[in-house]
Protein backbone atom coordinates (compact mmCIF):
# COMPACT_ATOMS: atom_id res chain seq x y z
CA UNK A 1 0.00 0.00 0.00
CA UNK A 2 3.01 2.54 1.26
CA UNK A 3 4.98 1.88 -2.23
CA UNK A 4 1.19 1.90 -4.47
CA UNK A 5 1.19 5.74 -2.95
CA UNK A 6 4.66 6.51 -3.35
CA UNK A 7 4.24 5.40 -6.89
CA UNK A 8 0.84 7.52 -7.48
CA UNK A 9 2.84 10.84 -5.97
CA UNK A 10 5.68 10.14 -7.63
CA UNK A 11 3.13 10.30 -11.00
CA UNK A 12 1.72 13.42 -9.49
CA UNK A 13 5.05 15.06 -9.42
CA UNK A 14 6.24 14.56 -12.89
CA UNK A 15 3.10 15.37 -14.25
CA UNK A 16 2.93 18.89 -12.79
CA UNK A 17 6.86 18.91 -13.80
CA UNK A 18 6.27 18.35 -17.21
CA UNK A 19 3.27 20.94 -17.29
CA UNK A 20 5.27 23.53 -15.29
CA UNK A 21 8.40 22.54 -18.09
CA UNK A 22 6.03 23.02 -20.88
CA UNK A 23 4.61 26.43 -20.11
CA UNK A 24 8.22 27.38 -19.09
CA UNK A 25 9.19 26.97 -22.95
CA UNK A 26 6.50 28.20 -24.48
CA UNK A 27 7.02 31.18 -26.56
CA UNK A 28 6.03 34.14 -25.88
CA UNK A 29 3.29 36.60 -27.79
CA UNK A 30 5.58 37.71 -31.15
CA UNK A 31 2.92 39.34 -32.64
CA UNK A 32 4.45 42.38 -32.60
CA UNK A 33 6.54 41.25 -35.23
CA UNK A 34 3.55 40.67 -37.67
CA UNK A 35 4.13 43.27 -40.78
CA UNK A 36 7.51 43.78 -40.70
CA UNK A 37 9.77 43.85 -43.38
CA UNK A 38 13.65 42.87 -43.63
CA UNK A 39 16.36 43.67 -46.49
CA UNK A 40 18.61 40.33 -46.37
CA UNK A 41 21.52 39.20 -48.32
CA UNK A 42 22.35 35.13 -48.49
CA UNK A 43 25.97 33.90 -49.66
CA UNK A 44 25.49 30.50 -50.15
CA UNK A 45 28.47 28.37 -50.99
CA UNK A 46 28.68 24.64 -52.27
CA UNK A 47 30.44 21.91 -54.05
CA UNK A 48 28.42 19.99 -56.27
CA UNK A 49 29.32 16.29 -57.52
CA UNK A 50 27.41 15.60 -60.73
CA UNK A 51 28.24 12.13 -60.65
CA UNK A 52 32.05 12.28 -62.48
CA UNK A 53 33.78 15.43 -61.10
CA UNK A 54 33.13 17.51 -58.16
CA UNK A 55 32.24 21.56 -58.81
CA UNK A 56 32.82 24.76 -56.67
CA UNK A 57 29.75 26.98 -56.44
CA UNK A 58 28.63 30.33 -54.93
CA UNK A 59 25.19 31.90 -55.25
CA UNK A 60 24.22 35.51 -53.79
CA UNK A 61 20.78 36.38 -53.30
CA UNK A 62 19.28 40.19 -51.75
CA UNK A 63 15.82 40.84 -51.41
CA UNK A 64 13.60 41.59 -48.87
CA UNK A 65 11.33 39.12 -46.28
CA UNK A 66 8.13 40.46 -44.67
CA UNK A 67 6.45 38.57 -41.52
CA UNK A 68 3.30 38.26 -41.93
CA UNK A 69 2.01 36.09 -39.06
CA UNK A 70 2.51 34.18 -35.95
CA UNK A 71 0.64 31.22 -34.93
CA UNK A 72 1.20 31.08 -30.53
CA UNK A 73 -0.05 26.78 -31.50
CA UNK A 74 2.58 26.04 -33.57
CA UNK A 75 5.20 28.68 -32.52
CA UNK A 76 5.73 29.62 -36.42
CA UNK A 77 6.01 32.65 -38.26
CA UNK A 78 4.43 32.86 -42.11
CA UNK A 79 7.42 35.20 -43.92
CA UNK A 80 6.92 35.79 -47.63
CA UNK A 81 10.39 36.03 -49.27
CA UNK A 82 11.08 38.32 -52.68
CA UNK A 83 14.04 38.10 -54.65
CA UNK A 84 15.50 39.17 -57.98
CA UNK A 85 15.57 36.17 -60.59
CA UNK A 86 16.94 37.41 -63.86
CA UNK A 87 15.51 40.81 -63.02
CA UNK A 88 12.09 40.08 -62.83
CA UNK A 89 10.97 40.34 -58.99
CA UNK A 90 9.70 36.36 -57.42
CA UNK A 91 8.47 35.36 -54.43
CA UNK A 92 7.19 32.39 -52.19
CA UNK A 93 5.93 31.59 -48.35
CA UNK A 94 7.98 30.15 -45.76
CA UNK A 95 7.33 29.33 -42.29
CA UNK A 96 9.95 29.69 -39.64
CA UNK A 97 10.17 27.98 -36.36
CA UNK A 98 10.69 29.81 -32.80
CA UNK A 99 13.32 28.26 -31.61
CA UNK A 100 14.01 29.78 -27.93
CA UNK A 101 14.60 33.60 -26.90
CA UNK A 102 11.86 36.39 -25.82
CA UNK A 103 9.63 38.74 -27.42
CA UNK A 104 12.69 40.93 -28.27
CA UNK A 105 15.78 38.70 -29.16
CA UNK A 106 15.04 34.90 -30.07
CA UNK A 107 16.54 32.21 -32.71
CA UNK A 108 14.46 30.69 -35.05
CA UNK A 109 14.84 27.86 -37.71
CA UNK A 110 14.01 27.69 -41.81
CA UNK A 111 14.18 24.48 -42.88
CA UNK A 112 13.63 24.78 -46.72
CA UNK A 113 13.42 20.98 -48.28
CA UNK A 114 12.82 22.30 -52.05
CA UNK A 115 16.31 23.75 -51.45
CA UNK A 116 17.69 22.05 -49.61
CA UNK A 117 19.07 23.82 -46.64
CA UNK A 118 18.38 24.53 -43.04
CA UNK A 119 19.28 27.27 -41.17
CA UNK A 120 19.31 28.74 -37.13
CA UNK A 121 18.80 32.69 -37.11
CA UNK A 122 19.21 35.01 -34.20
CA UNK A 123 17.17 38.23 -34.44
CA UNK A 124 17.84 41.04 -31.77
CA UNK A 125 15.10 43.52 -32.05
CA UNK A 126 15.14 47.04 -30.25
CA UNK A 127 12.05 48.79 -28.68
CA UNK A 128 11.38 52.59 -29.03
CA UNK A 129 8.53 54.05 -26.90
CA UNK A 130 7.26 50.20 -26.69
CA UNK A 131 7.49 49.43 -30.26
CA UNK A 132 10.17 46.92 -32.06
CA UNK A 133 11.80 50.12 -34.01
CA UNK A 134 15.22 48.12 -35.71
CA UNK A 135 16.19 44.40 -35.87
CA UNK A 136 19.13 42.71 -37.32
CA UNK A 137 19.11 38.91 -38.48
CA UNK A 138 22.09 37.25 -38.46
CA UNK A 139 22.51 32.83 -39.02
CA UNK A 140 24.63 31.06 -36.81
CA UNK A 141 25.72 28.08 -39.09
CA UNK A 142 23.72 27.16 -42.37
CA UNK A 143 23.48 23.83 -44.14
CA UNK A 144 22.78 23.56 -47.87
CA UNK A 145 22.26 19.47 -48.48
CA UNK A 146 20.26 18.76 -51.74
CA UNK A 147 20.40 16.17 -54.23
CA UNK A 148 18.95 16.60 -57.63
CA UNK A 149 18.73 13.58 -59.93
CA UNK A 150 22.77 12.75 -60.16
CA UNK A 151 23.49 16.10 -58.91
CA UNK A 152 24.48 16.16 -55.48
CA UNK A 153 25.02 19.51 -53.13
CA UNK A 154 26.68 20.21 -49.93
CA UNK A 155 27.79 23.77 -48.49
CA UNK A 156 27.24 26.25 -46.08
CA UNK A 157 24.65 29.64 -45.83
CA UNK A 158 25.48 32.73 -44.34
CA UNK A 159 22.27 35.13 -44.27
CA UNK A 160 22.32 38.41 -42.92
CA UNK A 161 19.20 41.45 -42.41
CA UNK A 162 18.17 44.46 -41.62
CA UNK A 163 14.64 45.43 -40.90
CA UNK A 164 13.52 48.08 -42.69
CA UNK A 165 10.44 50.63 -43.03
CA UNK A 166 7.98 49.54 -45.76
CA UNK A 167 8.89 52.49 -47.90
CA UNK A 168 12.26 51.48 -48.35
CA UNK A 169 11.09 48.23 -49.63
CA UNK A 170 11.54 48.18 -53.91
CA UNK A 171 9.40 45.70 -55.21
CA UNK A 172 6.39 46.46 -57.53
CA UNK A 173 3.08 46.87 -54.86
CA UNK A 174 1.08 44.00 -56.49
CA UNK A 175 3.83 41.15 -56.41
CA UNK A 176 2.92 41.51 -52.22
CA UNK A 177 1.86 38.30 -51.13
CA UNK A 178 0.52 39.42 -47.85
Amino acid sequence: MRLQKSFMMLGILLFIGIFITGVANAAPDMSQWEGKWFSYKVVRKEIAFDGSIFMKDSVKESGYLKIWDWDPTTEKFEIDVYFLDNDVWKGHTEAIDFFAGNDLNFLFVLKNEEDGFEFVALIEGKRKNGIVSSAKVTTFGGLVLNVDGNEYRAGNLVLTGTMVDVSKVKIPTGMILH
